[in-house]
């Protein structure tokens, strides 16, 4: 078992890797768009849960905590000594800009509404979407124009004067197509209007094309430098890292429309990538909880059959918001260390058939003895109560009576000194039935496919002899 301070650097190395896949996602223009349920309204300022913060507030979130889990690990100085992380945070700053995510979101939003309206339908919803999205817009330049000339006032350093020349660019990118479509709509019409958006998206999409690429540039040396330095210091937080960035890469580096390459289902769920996020799982077993590293290793192979099965995967995009509530659910057992075991259904370990079926195999002679011993003890006493009984039958029965029950209480005892088999036997139920309730994979076309699946993990409980 790993010494607790050992245990909580290699905590902070899986959580980190996790990060860093999270990171990526997040920033990417085609990323996947994880769970946003946003709120009602921001009247007064209400306080939000994570899941109800923005696309952008939670960018910003992961960026921090990337950079608070890089510095504790001594892993964010880069060769030249300067920070890795703030380098990264420029970068991901003027990606979001060139995006301008803002405009980006209400011309998507208009563009919807456009498409679907029919003859008797007015524009006036995407009149009124559009006119909304362009007063945040001003508002966002007006912000990046103050702080420009702050900068430019205080003789900042020439690379933080640029970037903020880069991001108010780019916000203004997003202001003048708003205010063109707009005007388009007015003067020529919804079909007009629908492909000037259509244009527009293109133009912003081409001006976060270089923005990205470098981004992504600097995160691959990023993680190169990470692996390479924490090999040096500590195999298990080198494997720590691994594993934390390859199970949170199956969704945040997915994109659920790839057939080939490095964002597909066949490369991050496939053989090749589920096998060995299995053995790092079984390497770091130590640092888990009893059921954790099995049930992560089932999950993994049930979702290895998923990918291998196109009639499972089903519709891409449906499937990844079932692989979204998985990786949620390992983050959980692993680096919040939820117990599996609080996941199982009520009364699922009476209805497991197998677990009764190995129950049985294992203690089947002291089960038949005793059997057989009530039934002649019951015989026994019948014939006892019974006058015209012949005495030989009274003997046997008496003699299958106390054998039976002696030896089924001599094998009883037996058994009970086998302890590990004991464990093992509630290790492999309880193993079994975690399993089942840690995946969240659609439903199997066949109902056997997700026990066959489960059952083909390689990982077991370690057993105390």
């Amino acid at each position: 078992m790993a010494n607790a301070d050992d245990a909580h650097d290699v905590l902070a190395a899986l959580r980190l890797g996790w990060s860093v896949a999270e990171m990526r996602g997040r920033n990417r223009p085609d990323g996947p768009p994880g769970e946003v349920i946003g709120m009602p309204d921001r009247v007064d300022h209400p306080l939000p849960l994570r899941i109800e913060r923005g696309r952008t507030e939670l960018r910003i979130e992961i960026q921090s905590v990337v950079a608070e889990l890089a510095q504790r690990l001594r892993v964010d100085d880069a060769p030249d000594g300067t920070s890795f992380t703030d380098a990264l945070g420029d970068k991901a700053t003027l990606l979001a800009h060139a995006r301008a995510l803002k405009a980006a979101d209400a011309l998507q939003q208009a563009h919807g509404i456009l498409r679907q309206l029919d003859a008797t339908d007015t524009t006036e919803s995407a009149r009124q979407v559009l006119a909304a999205a362009l007063a945040t817009q001003q508002a966002v330049v007006a912000r990046h124009r103050q702080a420009l000339a702050a900068r430019q006032f205080a003789h900042a350093p020439e690379a933080s004067v640029q970037l903020e020349q880069a991001s108010c660019a780019g916000e203004e990118a997003g202001k003048a197509a708003l205010e063109h479509v707009i005007e388009t709509l007015t003067q020529q019409g919804p079909e007009t209007a629908a492909e000037a958006i259509t244009r527009h998206q293109q133009e912003l999409a081409a001006a976060a094309r270089q923005p990205w690429a470098d981004l992504a540039e600097l995160m691959w040396q990023f993680d190169a430098h990470v692996q390479d330095r924490l090999a040096a210091l500590s195999e298990s937080q080198a494997i720590g890292y691994q594993l934390g960035r390859g199970l949170a890469d199956t969704y945040w580096a997915l994109d659920p429309d790839q057939q080939h390459g490095s964002a597909s289902w066949s490369f991050l769920l496939g053989e090749r990538r589920c096998d060995e996020l299995s053995r790092l799982t079984g390497r770091l077993a130590a640092y888990m909880g009893e059921y954790t590293a099995p049930a992560v290793a089932g999950s993994l192979e049930v979702w290895k059959a998923v990918v291998a099965a196109p009639t499972w995967l089903g519709d891409p995009k449906q499937t990844g918001q079932a692989l979204y509530s998985q990786i949620r659910r390992w983050y959980e057992l692993i680096i919040l260390e939820q117990d599996p075991t609080t996941l199982i259904a009520p009364a699922a370990f009476i209805r497991d058939y197998r677990l009764l079926a190995r129950a049985l195999k294992i203690f089947w002679p002291e089960l038949a003895a005793t059997v057989v011993g009530l039934a002649a003890l019951i015989t026994l006493l019948f014939l006892v109560n019974t006058g015209g009984a012949a005495a030989w039958a009274k003997t046997l029965s008496g003699v299958l009576a106390i054998v039976g029950l002696s030896l089924a209480g001599l094998t009883g005892t037996l058994k009970n000194s086998a302890q590990a088999l004991l464990k093992r036997l509630r290790q492999d139920a309880y193993t079994d039935l975690v399993a089942v309730a840690v995946q969240t994979a659609p439903p199997p076309p066949d109902k056997s496919a997700l026990q066959k699946a489960i059952n083909r993990r390689e990982l077991t409980p370690a057993t105390p002899n």
